[in-house]
């Protein structure tokens, strides 16, 4: 049965002239859910550290079965603060799931978990400000000589502060000159040290002022980074490092990717978790640190062949973090999604401004020295020619600072430089819209086929079935998942209706992993039967673990031999 649709929502209603804030969100999710109740239910993983919902949208057809019983696949994005535009795909998500499900489509078949923002407190500050944090700034545990972001100003942004200073590692762009670059050996003065706006931290009056916020998350240098800065995908449990920027006191030390994290571990049956962020436009695929080599080959292919097909909906390239220059990214999502869950997991970066500008992705992969001093600057070129546009500069100006004395105030709106130009995100949301149902409709799918109920004498009859995956993934998923017991196995069992004795044994049989399509195991069961005048047998229960579950009622009308009986799924 499907749900009757009164309404069709319209992806223009998302809106693609701002980035979204918290309350947007929250009434989007629940308008959402209100107009579409048969397909939505609106609810949240738990609260954030200043008491914000997480939210997360629940969307199947819920006439056809329970969402608990299905495959589920996992959207989320927000897990990092600057890149509040990667919220505008889980919603877009949201909608095309709605507006294009048909009787027999995805929605009567796996349930979609999205989660638009992981991040909502430092997302608010990094919209309201403009300003960049990765996940969070430990504001609660100032530590002395720490520069952290606040508006003191009172104009509503969090800029950059620069201060001519002999050890400065910047100077003036000579051909941009709203531009600071790299000071070099050759470099003439001035020079200029550079802050985030705001005061110093119980400041001893000593030259050594350490960095907070963006600049302890891009540090020009490490030993000036300063505060805890924490990157909540570097936070995750495989191959976390305590030592790398924003991991964290230990794997899923932060409350809100605790919450994330019950929810994954504890719904065995989700087999791909997608995520969004807002990178140079790319998909990124595990590993994420040390190599391919720790990866079941089989799952190295298929994950591949899986990215190569992003690559070709989205029109970008696969974005590799592990190169051959470094180990990768300790702690990250990614690797945990497929090392200790054992499902699919891929990231899907939505791209910048600099994307919008005209920078290939695969440019920016092969960057060399000055490259980056280029773009910044044909960037500007590109930003001033466009008659309408939001801010990405401020202009420097004169600001007397209560501790440093006369600096200049001005520079880069960070949260405008690093998400992509919102006007561009439908077309890109299509191709990433495509991907997300390439990998849905590889669900495991269990099904009971060749039911056959035969009298062998008298009262006594034999139930014979096979449990078949349809599905183009096997229920463990990834080679891998079959190692972990978490992955749970298909089983069946028959449950005797009233007056119906079991006379077979086992009544439940353990059919391990199913492989992809097509795989089967027979079942068999023999009951006696004393009542002449019922016409049910007894239920037939099938848990597939990523396949989802299912039941049939057995039933024979008097004086019948055979009958082949009605499917139930989810129930």
């Amino acid at each position: 049965m499907s749900p009757k649709r009164d309404k069709v929502v319209s992806e223009r209603s998302i809106q693609f002239d701002h980035f979204y804030r918290y309350a947007e969100i929250d009434r989007f999710v629940r308008e959402l859910a209100i107009s579409f109740p048969a397909l939505c239910r609106a609810d949240s993983i738990g609260q954030s550290r200043e008491g914000r919902e997480i939210q997360r949208l629940t969307l199947t057809n819920f006439a056809t079965g329970d969402p608990k019983a299905r495959p589920a696949f996992v959207i989320h994005g927000g897990i990092h603060a600057h890149e509040p535009a990667s919220a505008h795909a889980p919603l877009y998500t949201a909608i095309r799931l709605i507006n294009d499900h048909e009787p027999g489509g995805l929605l009567d078949h796996i349930v979609f978990y999205v989660i638009p923002r992981l991040c909502p407190d430092a997302s608010e500050f990094c919209i309201a400000a403009s300003t960049r944090v990765r996940s969070r700034i430990d504001f609660e545990n100032r530590e002395s000589n720490v520069v952290y972001p606040e508006d003191i100003d009172g104009d509503g942004l969090i800029l950059t502060l620069r201060q001519e200073h002999p050890a400065g590692r910047f100077i003036n762009d000579p051909d941009e000159p709203r531009l600071l670059i790299k000071r070099r050996a050759d470099s003439p003065p001035p020079y200029f040290r550079t802050f985030p706006e705001g005061y110093i931290h119980n400041w001893d009056g000593s030259e050594r002022i350490r960095q907070g916020g963006l600049h302890s998350f891009m540090p020009v240098d490490p030993d000036l980074v300063g505060g805890r800065s924490f990157d909540w995908n570097r936070n995750w449990p495989y191959n976390w490092r305590p030592g790398q920027i924003g991991a964290g006191d230990y794997p899923f030390s932060e409350l809100e990717l605790k919450h994330f994290a019950d929810f994954l571990y504890g719904h065995p049956k989700i087999f791909a978790v997608l995520g969004y962020h807002c990178g140079h436009a790319s998909v990124i695929r595990p590993p994420a640190s040390g190599s391919t080599e720790d990866m079941d080959p089989h799952d190295d292919r298929n994950i591949e062949e899986l990215a190569q097909i992003g690559v070709r909906l989205t029109g970008t390239p696969i974005l590799r973090l592990v190169k051959p220059s470094d180990c990768g990214k300790g702690g990250h999502s990614l690797d945990t999604i497929y090392h200790h869950l054992g499902i699919l997991g891929f990231e899907l970066e939505l791209g910048t401004v600099m994307n919008a500008a005209g920078l290939k992705t695969e440019e920016f992969l092969q960057w060399k020295d000055g490259d980056a001093d280029r773009w910044m600057r044909h960037l500007m070129s590109w930003w001033d020619a466009r008659k309408q546009r939001d801010p990405l500069f401020r202009s420097w100006r004169v600001f007397k600072h209560p501790q440093l004395g006369p600096v200049d105030l001005g520079g880069l709106l960070y949260t405008t430089l690093d998400n992509p130009l919102l006007a561009g995100l439908p077309d890109t949301l299509e191709g990433t819209h495509g991907f997300t149902v390439t990998i849905a409709r590889r669900h495991p799918c269990i099904a009971i086929e060749d039911l056959d109920v035969s009298r062998l004498h008298d009262r006594m009859y034999r139930i014979s079935l096979k449990i078949v995956n349809r599905g183009r993934l096997p229920t463990n998923v990834t080679n891998k998942g079959r190692t972990l017991n978490r992955l749970q196995p298909v089983t069946t069992r028959f449950v005797p209706a009233t007056d119906v004795v079991l006379t077979s044994k086992p009544g439940l049989f353990d059919l391990g992993h199913l492989n992809a399509a097509p795989t089967s195991r027979s079942v068999e069961w023999t009951v006696a039967f004393s009542n002449p005048q019922s016409s049910e047998l007894g239920r037939i229960e099938v848990s597939g673990g990523t396949g989802g579950d299912i039941g049939k009622i057995v039933t024979i009308e008097p004086h019948e031999h055979r009958r082949q009986p009605s499917e139930s799924r989810g129930a």
